[in-house]
């Protein structure tokens, strides 16, 4: 687990994230590690160092969010990031949906640098076929119908 006391930081336009949230609801710490250990295997990331941290996400607007990830390909690490109130019910599908991200980060940054060439601006419609997609091979790995 990745400690930070008494810190937020910025970590996109419209996100905050207090790395000291109250304590957690939801699933324990110990179950979401195992998770994370047993995904890390399924999808054959077992090169990587994963961390997980529970955190309280603040949007500008208001919108709940439920995960996050910060990565660094070139080392192989990764911090995904979990809300320490959980309201949909389903942590394991967050974690894993979190892990496809990172799966797939060097192909989106990769797509992304690409779109910036001709736009200066990556379109909305990018990050909803992004989206799309790790929601797709997330409920996949979970052997669950489109929900």
């Amino acid at each position: 687990m990745c400690y930070i006391v008494n810190m937020k930081k910025r970590i996109e336009k419209d996100l905050v994230v207090d790395f000291n949230p109250p304590a957690k609801k939801g699933m324990p710490f110990t179950e979401l590690r195992k998770l994370m250990t047993f995904w890390q295997k399924k999808l054959d990331m077992t090169d990587w160092k994963f961390e997980l941290t529970i955190v309280d996400f603040q949007k500008d607007n208001g919108f709940r969010q439920s995960g996050h990830f910060i990565a660094n390909p070139r080392k192989k690490t990764a911090n995904i990031l979990l809300t320490w109130n959980p309201w949909r019910g389903d942590e394991e599908y967050t974690l894993l949906h979190e892990m496809i991200h990172v799966l797939v980060y060097n192909f989106d940054k990769y797509s992304e640098n690409k779109i910036k060439a001709t736009n200066k601006k990556i379109p909305d419609s990018y990050y909803e076929k992004l989206e799309e997609m790790v929601h797709h091979l997330t409920r996949i790995n979970l052997g669950r119908d489109n929900r």
